[in-house]
């Protein structure tokens, strides 16, 4: 028995712990509905314990994004939120950024005719700071972007069949193909739906030691395979030790990447074996050829069982959501802009901060939050 006001909801609570027999379950669930006892709603001790001042917002969802964790980078993550670090950490930036607001309103409102120099200056070298700060922040999430769609993302060296593969999973042609190596620079894009589920679908750039546009595009592609939430991994024959080479440096800026992989080996029609070299990390493997369709079947199924996995993973938090829009907002900024400039997007970031700290929200705001727990926690 917990009594008021030390209990997590602050009310009185009782806990019962018995034997996990799902007869003796079964019988008390019952015996309790006789009495009239009712159920929890999805959430409904962590409501009531935000309404009661145990918990504050970012640490309520904390607990959705814990049960909810597909990966250990997840549940680090949400255990961090869960302890209070990062919203003690954003806290802290928060108010450097008050102060820095405060800076740029007092260097414009006592300078007689133009805004001194030096002040100005260390202003912009402060804006600077906080904003390499937050960005440490914002990448310290597992979390990919909070969008309306999951995204599926084509990556492997030029020539691999992403393209080819790309219209197949389609059923028709929307990126073009062409033996030529580079035909593909900036990222394709186009709606899938696979099994109930809409994605994103992208075509991307070719990588590696056969890129003929020396790595232009190649960057860009790299950050578009870390963003997505289900990565496919081209590889025609003789490409695996190209394509290893790419996967091995892209797991290095996010080792979960992995658990998000399917290596493909494309081309499956070709007599030459398709060469099995994604097997060093354990990743599923598909075989496909986009000319006969020989294993487009395999492929979509592997793809909707990662979407499936995916709708029922942790929603990005609200503070990391707000963060990431700070973030933004400070980098559309260059620091050589005039100082209005860096006082008006300090003050955009600011609003989102303190909208990221919120200790409460609008009732539909925690209805939606707290609908996505899936037990009465």
């Amino acid at each position: 028995m917990f009594t008021a006001p030390r209990s997590l909801t602050a009310e009185p609570m009782i806990e019962l712990r018995f034997p996990g027999n799902s007869r003796l379950v079964a019988s008390l669930e019952a015996r309790l509905d006789a009495l009239g006892v009712r159920r929890a709603e999805p959430g409904e001790f962590t409501r009531r314990a935000l309404e009661a001042g145990k918990l504050d917002l970012a640490r309520a969802e904390a607990v959705a994004a814990l049960i909810n964790a597909q990966s250990e980078a997840e549940r680090r993550q949400a255990l961090a939120d869960l302890s209070g670090a990062s919203a003690r950490t954003l806290a802290v930036l928060s108010e450097r950024f008050r102060g820095l607001s405060a800076g740029y309103e007092v260097a414009f409102d006592f300078s007689e005719d133009e805004p001194e120099a030096a002040p100005l200056e260390r202003l912009g070298a402060e804006f600077a700071a906080l904003a390499t700060e937050l960005e440490s922040f914002c990448a310290r999430a597992p979390h990919r972007p909070s969008r309306e769609r999951p995204v599926v993302a084509l990556f492997g060296p030029p020539n691999a069949g992403k393209s080819s593969l790309f219209n197949a999973l389609l059923g028709k042609r929307r990126s073009l193909v062409n033996e030529l190596p580079g035909t593909t620079r900036d990222p394709v894009r186009a709606t899938l739906s696979l099994a109930g589920f809409e994605c994103e679908l992208r075509d991307l750039s070719g990588v590696g030691a056969e890129d003929s546009d020396a790595g232009r595009f190649a960057e860009t592609a790299r950050s578009e395979a870390l963003g997505a939430d289900v990565l496919l991994l081209l590889c025609a024959p003789s490409q695996s030790n190209d394509l290893k080479r790419e996967f091995e440096a892209l797991l290095a800026r996010d080792s979960d990447l992995a658990s998000r992989a399917i290596w493909i080996n494309t081309m499956a029609d070709r007599t030459d074996a398709p060469d099995p070299a994604g097997s060093s990390h354990a990743l599923e493997t598909v075989s496909v050829s986009a000319l006969t369709g020989s294993g487009l079947d395999a492929l979509s199924g592997a793809i909707a069982a990662r979407l499936s996995a995916a709708a029922g993973g942790a929603a990005t938090p609200r503070l990391r959501v707000r963060a990431a829009e700070a973030l933004r907002t400070v980098q559309e900024v260059k620091i050589e802009a005039p100082p209005e400039a860096l006082a008006g997007a300090v003050r955009r970031a600011l609003t989102l901060l303190d909208e990221a700290l919120l200790a409460s929200a609008p009732g539909e705001v925690l209805d939606l939050i707290f609908s996505r727990f899936c037990i009465g926690k």
